[in-house]
This record gives C-alpha cells, sequence and structure tokens, in this order.
C-alpha cells in the first residue's frame, strides 16, 4: 500500500490579471489622453490669439490669455496620468504577498489598480472635456463648462474611492467581525 505524504505544493504568485472591464477602462483612458492631444493640436491654428484660460465655479469663463494655454490642457493631463500609472506599479512593490494568502493579496492589488485606472480615465476625460469647452467658446460658442461640470466632475472623483472604499470594509468586517 503507497502512502502519500501530505505535501503542500506552493505556486508561485502569478502576476496580476486585471478583469476585461479594467483593460476596457484602461484602453479608454489611453484614447481619451489621445484624442484630447488631438483635438487640441488640430485646433490650435484655428484658434484666436486669446482665449479662456480659467472657468469660474459656474462653468463660465473669467480669466483669458493666449491661445499657447491650451496646449497646457493635454499636458497636465498627460503627466497626471503618467504619475498614476506609474504609481499603479507601487501595489507590487508593497508587502502584501507576505502578510495577505495570494488570493487576499490578489483581490486587494486588484482593486487598487481598479481604482487608480478608473481615477485616470475621469482625470483625462475632464481635461479633455474642459479642452473641447475652450475650443468652442473660443470660436464663439458663449456655453461655458456648464454649470453642472464642477458637482459632476466631483462626483465621478469621489465615486471609485467610494466603491474602494465600501468594498475594502466590507471585506475587512466579514475577516474580522469584531472590529
Amino acid at each position: 500500500m503507497h502512502t502519500r505524504k501530505n505535501k503542500k505544493t506552493h505556486s508561485p504568485l502569478k502576476p496580476y490579471r486585471p478583469p476585461r472591464y479594467g483593460v476596457v477602462l484602461e484602453s479608454a483612458g489611453w484614447a481619451v489622453l489621445a484624442a484630447t492631444w488631438l483635438l487640441v493640436l488640430v485646433s490650435y491654428e484655428r484658434l484666436p490669439y486669446i482665449i479662456p484660460t480659467h472657468f469660474n465655479a459656474a462653468g463660465q469663463a473669467d480669466t483669458y490669455g493666449v491661445k499657447s494655454a491650451i496646449l497646457m490642457l493635454p499636458v497636465i493631463s498627460s503627466v497626471i496620468f503618467m504619475v498614476v500609472t506609474l504609481v499603479s506599479f507601487l501595489p507590487r512593490m508593497l508587502s502584501l504577498k507576505e502578510t495577505l494568502s495570494p488570493l487576499e493579496a490578489g483581490r486587494k492589488y486588484g482593486g487598487i489598480i481598479l481604482l487608480l485606472v478608473s481615477t485616470k480615465l475621469i482625470m483625462a476625460a475632464a481635461f479633455g472635456y474642459v479642452a473641447y469647452r475652450t475650443i468652442q467658446q473660443a470660436k464663439g460658442d458663449p456655453a461655458g463648462l456648464g454649470g453642472w461640470f464642477l458637482p459632476v466632475f466631483i462626483a465621478l472623483t469621489l465615486f471609485p474611492v467610494i466603491v474602494f472604499m465600501t468594498g475594502w470594509l466590507r471585506n475587512r468586517f466579514k475577516m474580522n467581525p469584531e472590529t
């Protein structure tokens, strides 16, 4: 009769693979960033010398400057996008693998990555919208950003954070009901 030794087989931690919707969000962020650059560069020559450079809380232009200022919108958007992309690699450097099971570490890491990817998409879309409305107003459309822009932007920015924190707290209380 053969006896089997109970050996625990340790499979190495697999690299995090985002779900499909994470890949879609990441791709959408890159597409929006590229579209913002394209919009600004294609429109630049046709812009008047003076354009709106700041909008108040009601979404109306309240400061004007030279048209080269519009180039700052895709530049700032790109810098934010790249910084958040670099930060998305930081969770891999955390000691999640040592303090959590591989499954728990994957879930935590996945949640952090989706939070960052969502943030990148929201920021890229907001800067793209501001660039679009700046160009439209410079061409004579008086609509501005719209009074809804600031509250919607704030809500969209907070939404992924609230979803992440809600999931994190729910999972934390499931693991440690006494806390």
